[in-house]
C-alpha cells in the first residue's frame, strides 16, 4: 500500500525497529488507530487532536489515518510526534473499495488492537476494513444529528444498521445524537455509549483583563458585548441573535466564517445593530475571545454536541442558548434558554440579564460549577474505561 497526498508525510508502513512486541500482554500496550476522512481545522478534527494527546501513553499507542487528505490538524499531530497516514482515497463519487483495502493493510501492518472511526465515511470504510482484518475492538463515533435538517439518507441508515453488528460499542457525543442513531439506524441500544466532547480547562484560565482581551482582538474597550462562536450558516441561527440585539444597546461579536456572512452583515445594518465579525479564530484565540464577552449566546437551530457552549461555561460566562436537546444537555441549570428561532423572546431574555448584575453573577458561578462535566480529562478517561471494559469482555486483559 502506498501513502498518497499532496505533501510527503515522511511515513513508512514498515514497522519500526523494536516494535514487534508493542502489543504484548507483558507491556500491556494496545495499538489504537483513529480513522477520519480528513483533518482540517474543525470541531470534530480538533476533538480528535485533544483526545489522542490525552491517552495514557504507557497503555495506548496512537496512529491516525486520514482517508482523503490531511490538513492543519494532521500537521499539528505530526509536530506532536504522532504517526499520521494519508491515503488519498475518496477522490470520486461512489463507493471506494480502495479505501477499505488501504485501511485493511494499515491495520495489519500496524497490528491494530482498537479501531476508532469518526463520522459516516470513516465509520463505513473503517468498520468494513476492521471486520475483515479481525481487529479485536471496533468502536465508531457519531458526532452529528441525522436531522441536519434534511431527512436521513436511506443507504446510510442501512449501512449503519448492518455495520452496528460489526461494532463492539457505538459512541455518541450527546444523548441527542445517541437517540438519533438508535432511532434511524435501529442500532442496538445496549451497544450505545454517550461520551461528551471535552474542553481543556487550563486553556481558559488566562490572566487577561476584559479590556486587554478586547484590545487584543481589535474591539472597543467599553460597552456590553454579546458573543457567539460558530460557522456562519443556517444551522447556527446567528440571524436571531442579531435581530434580538436591536435596541438593546449591546454590541454583537461573532467568531466564525461561512456562507451567510454578507447576509448577516445586511441584517445587522438593517436593524441598526453594531455587529463585529472576527472571522475564523484559531483555537488558541478562543480563550481571549471568551474573556472579551459579557454574555455568550448560542441560538443554534440544531446541533450534535455544542462544544462552544462547553467552552463558554469553562470560561465562566453567563450563557443564553436555544432550547434544543443538545443545548439543554450541556447547559443544564447553568444558563438561560429560549425557543429556537424566536428573536423576540431572545431579546427579552438578554434585556433581563443586562438589567440584572446579580443574575449575571449567579450564572457565572453556575457555569464554573458545571464546566467540570466537560473537561477533556473526563472525556479521555471515559474512552479509556470503555476500551478496558471491551478488552476485558474479550479476555484480552
Amino acid at each position: 500500500m502506498s501513502v498518497h497526498g499532496e505533501k510527503n508525510w515522511g511515513i513508512s508502513l514498515e514497522p519500526a525497529k523494536g516494535r514487534c512486541a508493542i502489543f504484548s500482554m507483558e507491556k500491556r500496550v494496545f495499538n489504537i488507530l483513529h480513522v477520519i476522512s480528513r483533518l482540517p481545522v474543525g470541531g470534530v478534527e480538533h476533538m480528535v487532536l485533544k483526545i489522542v494527546q490525552g491517552y495514557d501513553a504507557a497503555r495506548f499507542r496512537v496512529i491516525v489515518c486520514c482517508i482523503r487528505e490531511g490538513g492543519e490538524i494532521a500537521d499539528e499531530l505530526q509536530r506532536r510526534g504522532f504517526t499520521v497516514f494519508v491515503l488519498g482515497r475518496m477522490q470520486g463519487r461512489g463507493f471506494d473499495g480502495g479505501a477499505v483495502r488501504d485501511i485493511y493493510r494499515l491495520i495489519k501492518k500496524e497490528r491494530i488492537d482498537i479501531l476508532r472511526t469518526h463520522q459516516y465515511h470513516a465509520n463505513l470504510y473503517g468498520r468494513i476494513a476492521g471486520a475483515l482484518a479481525r481487529v479485536p475492538v471496533i468502536i465508531p463515533s457519531f458526532h452529528n444529528l441525522y436531522r441536519s435538517p434534511e431527512k436521513p439518507k436511506m443507504h446510510r441508515r442501512v449501512f449503519n444498521y448492518l455495520l452496528s453488528y460489526l461494532s463492539d460499542r457505538l459512541v455518541a457525543v450527546s444523548q441527542a445524537v445517541a437517540d438519533d442513531v438508535t432511532r434511524y439506524d435501529r442500532a442496538i441500544p445496549e451497544k450505545m455509549t454517550v461520551i461528551h466532547n471535552g474542553v481543556v480547562p487550563e486553556k481558559f484560565n488566562i490572566d487577561v483583563s476584559k479590556e486587554d482581551a478586547r484590545k487584543g482582538l481589535g474591539l472597543p474597550a467599553g460597552g456590553f458585548f454579546i458573543g457567539n462562536a460558530g460557522r456562519l450558516a443556517e444551522q447556527k441561527g446567528q440571524e436571531y441573535l442579531i435581530r434580538a440585539a436591536a435596541g438593546l444597546g449591546a454590541q454583537v461579536v461573532i467568531a466564525g466564517d461561512g456562507p451567510l456572512r454578507a447576509e448577516l452583515a445586511a441584517v445587522a445594518e438593517e436593524n441598526h445593530v453594531a455587529c463585529t465579525f472576527l472571522g475564523m479564530l484559531s483555537h488558541e484565540s478562543m480563550p481571549l475571545f471568551m474573556r472579551s464577552l459579557d454574555i455568550f449566546c448560542f441560538p443554534s437551530i440544531w446541533e450534535g454536541m455544542p462544544s462552544a457552549l462547553a467552552e463558554a461555561l469553562t470560561a465562566g460566562l453567563p450563557v443564553v442558548a436555544s432550547d434544543i436537546s443538545p443545548n439543554r444537555e450541556v447547559v443544564g441549570d447553568a444558563g438561560m434558554l429560549f425557543p429556537p428561532c424566536d428573536a423576540t423572546r431572545l431579546r427579552e431574555v438578554l434585556a433581563a440579564l443586562m438589567g440584572s448584575p446579580g443574575q449575571l453573577h449567579a450564572l457565572r458561578r453556575k457555569a464554573a460549577a458545571r464546566a467540570g462535566l466537560f473537561s477533556i480529562g473526563r472525556t479521555v478517561r471515559a474512552y479509556e474505561e470503555l476500551f478496558e471494559e471491551v478488552l476485558r469482555s474479550k479476555g484480552l486483559v
